[in-house]
């Protein structure tokens, strides 16, 4: 069965541990979902120089899940999410965009 790929593209496994128990109740309704770390980010990301360097080991990291349903990509500053629309058909969407589409339905 094909996952829903949650990126963190930092390089903190415990930011990505946060993000799978914030998740967990998400998976009953149905579809897998896999949080992934991007071992080649920086720690954090607190600059823009720091979410560009993380755009291309992430779209190599997309590349290769092959049973990928879709992607988030969990970063507020979203690093990435255009590059990795023009890499796939699958949907992507990066966190901030869908608080900030959220927010405006309000």
């Amino acid at each position: 069965m094909k996952s829903l790929i949650v990126i963190n593209p930092n390089s903190s496994q415990i930011v990505t541990d946060g993000i799978d128990a914030a998740v967990e109740p998400l998976r009953k309704f149905g579809t897998p979902i896999r949080c992934l770390t991007l071992a080649e980010g920086p720690l954090g990301i607190e600059s823009q120089k720091q979410a560009d360097l993380t755009i291309a080991p992430m779209l190599e990291l997309a590349a290769s899940q092959n049973a990928a349903a879709g992607f988030v990509i969990a970063c507020f500053s979203d690093p990435g999410v255009h590059a990795l629309r023009d890499q796939t058909h699958l949907t992507v969407i990066g966190i901030q965009e869908a608080y900030f589409f959220t927010a405006l339905t309000l």
